[in-house]
């Protein structure tokens, strides 16, 4: 994950990009994430891959140096109660850098464990 500083000045520690399958989704999953501190959350629109002609929005996280990965941490065990919570069947893909996965209802809990891991792993 990569450091940068936002408009005010503060250093970011982490970046990830969340996008939803269900786009009617988006909004609650944005005010979800918008509760945790630590947290800057922005809902920018999706890049077309080769031969796409269209993405749907997705939300670009960052961590501030004083949330640090326990925030990005804490929102991502928030992910299972939301996929769960959903009247149909939704997942959601995560990507930071290299690192993409996508978390299903099936995979909650197995993906949130990953995710722990990779975020400790990362921790200078």
């Amino acid at each position: 994950m990569s450091e940068s500083a936002d408009a005010r000045g503060r250093e970011m520690v982490a970046f990830v990009q969340i996008s939803v399958s269900d786009p009617g989704e988006l909004n609650s999953l944005r005010k979800l994430v918008q509760r945790i501190p630590g947290l800057e959350i922005e809902q920018v629109p999706g890049r077309p891959g080769p031969g796409e002609q269209g993405t749907l929005d997705l939300l670009q996280v960052a961590a501030t140096a004083g949330g640090g990965g326990g925030a990005l941490l804490l929102m991502i065990r928030t992910l299972p109660e939301f996929i769960r919570s959903r009247r149909r069947d939704v997942s959601i893909a995560l990507k930071s850098g290299e690192l993409e996965l996508t978390i299903t209802a099936a995979t909650a809990e197995d993906a949130v464990e990953l995710i722990a891991k990779t975020l400790d792993a990362r921790r200078p």
